[in-house]
């Protein structure tokens, strides 16, 4: 077995030319704070920087035991960290009403001397209209005498760092989300390039709570019934792909991936798979660079679906018996959740304690080979359970899409397909006396099409097929109710979308 000495470790990474632009997630808290004068106990920083990943051990008087949240200005700096329970400031003080998350029972319990148990349970979001605020995402838990731990509530927390100090202050805290038995939520970016999407699903169910994050805080946008329950026992984890059009949601017996529309905010096209009953579901998923692929991580090892495939099976990328030649370490280790860096790499947690952390590399774009290490990242401290929580911070803009009006160009390091500059208009627009119609004039694209109109929860309220024209066409409408739709064209090599309001 390789010995490692703890000092700082850098290593070389290839991926990702964007980085460097922008690094919220450029921070990455670690460790376990165990008994006084336990080997290997205490706090350690993950830094990207430049082009290496620098690790060192340090005290940030925080014990983590799961729950993670962290925030870094666009050039890399430390803004404040949290363990669920409490928030710190870049001084590693408690931050000014920085207490007391997530209230109850479990709080009690584990807060006082560990931190909390919610693994991917946390996250610091920036306020699309406040420079100086970030809004904290943070799960709740409970117990249960055959579960063992529920998740719910989810809640949201403030935070202000205006001031001379730079210290920050949580303006407000512990505001209710979403009620009730919930699993791990998940986030992407609004297809307008500045607001957010989260997607809180319901246990055991088929429903997912919509919200949105932007300018005026964090709305209920609505429920969605999709799909198939679960119909689990043990919560997994839930994902968008890096694109943002892909949402997986993994447990213990059953897999469900959807298309995601990052304009209205709805799931389409619900499908789903079984899991070997000997996966044991580890808690992590994530997609391919390319969000062609997804994995998930299992205690016997990691499974990867091949999303193009139908219908949906998992292939065993990596299984301990299978591997345990090559891959001495994976045979004692229990693999959790996963998360991507800047330096494009994808990091694997454990359920138990570790001094390292797996990592996937990806030696082609299109995500259909990968390099596995089993002790990718050395640690100088113990980690158990505790990962960073971050979305795709490098996504913006949806292209030539009808909420594509804000202008935020970033380049993204995500797979975009080209698409043919000319925009599907409608009119009138609010809809009048139940026509409406939609004008192609300005393609070449007339033929065979398809139409189809969507409500706001992604249910189709009309389809059929047409032959399109290089003109004026026209949609029946009347008897809808009063409300926001989405209409989709689709043919030969293009696609495209338009919002429709009805307000008679």
């Amino acid at each position: 077995m390789m010995k490692y000495a703890y000092l700082t470790f850098v290593f070389a990474f290839s991926l990702l030319p964007a980085y460097g632009q922008y690094q919220p997630d450029a921070r990455w808290p670690l460790g376990a704070v165990e008994f006084p004068g336990a080997p290997y106990s205490g706090n350690a920083w993950v830094r990207f920087e430049n082009d290496s990943v620098v690790v060192e051990p340090v005290d940030l008087n925080m014990n983590f035991e799961a729950t993670v949240a962290v925030a870094s200005d666009t050039a890399g700096n430390i803004l404040f960290y949290s363990n669920g329970c409490n928030i710190y400031n870049v001084d590693k003080e408690l931050m000014t009403n920085g207490d007391g998350l997530n209230p109850g029972t479990m709080s009690d319990q584990f807060c006082p001397f560990f931190g909390y148990p919610v693994p991917s349970g946390a996250v610091a979001l920036p306020h699309p209209d406040h420079p100086t605020r970030w809004i904290v995402l943070h799960l709740g838990a409970g117990y249960d005498p055959v579960r063992k731990i529920t998740y719910g509530p989810l809640y949201f927390s403030e935070i202000d760092m205006a001031g001379d100090d730079g210290k920050g202050s949580v303006i407000n805290k512990n505001n209710l989300l979403v009620d009730g038995d919930v699993e791990s939520f998940a986030m992407t970016r609004h297809g307008n390039g500045r607001d957010w999407w989260v997607v809180t699903p319901e246990f055991n169910s088929n429903k997912y709570f919509i919200h949105l994050l932007s300018p005026t805080g964090v709305s209920f946008i609505g429920i969605q019934t999709i799909g198939d329950p679960m119909g689990c026992r043990r919560m997994g984890a839930s994902t968008f792909s890096p694109d943002g059009s892909r949402y997986a949601r993994a447990g213990s017996c059953h897999l469900v991936v959807m298309d995601f529309d990052r304009c209205s905010g709805t799931f389409n096209n619900p499908l789903g798979t079984g899991v070997p009953p000997y996966t044991l579901a580890g808690g992590g998923a994530a997609f391919s660079p390319d969000s062609r692929w997804l994995y998930t991580t299992a205690q016997l090892g990691i499974y990867r679906i091949n999303l193009e495939d139908t219908p949906l099976e998992l292939d065993s990328v990596f299984r301990r018996p299978f591997y345990f030649d090559e891959y001495p370490r994976l045979y004692n280790v229990s693999l959790a959740n996963m998360q991507y860096a800047p330096d494009g790499k994808l990091y694997v947690g454990f359920v138990h304690r570790e001094k390292f952390l797996n990592k996937i590399s990806f030696p082609t774009a299109n995500g259909d080979s990968i390099y596995y290490e089993s002790e990718g990242l050395p640690l100088p401290v113990n980690n158990v359970r505790t990962l960073p929580y971050f979305p795709n911070f490098r996504l913006y803009d949806q292209a030539e899409s009808f909420c594509d009006t804000l202008g935020i160009d970033t380049p993204v390091n995500a797979t975009v397909v080209p698409l043919e500059t000319w925009k599907l208009l409608v009119f009138p627009n609010p809809v009048q006396n139940g026509k409406l119609f939609f004008d192609c004039s300005n393609t070449t694209q007339a033929g065979p099409a398809n139409i189809q109109l969507y409500d706001l929860y992604g249910q189709v309220i009309h389809s059929r097929a047409v032959m399109l024209l290089e003109g004026v066409n026209e949609l029946e409408v009347a008897g809808l109710p009063n409300g926001v739709y989405v209409l989709e064209v689709t043919g030969q090599g293009f696609r495209k979308m338009a919002k429709v309001v009805v307000q008679e």
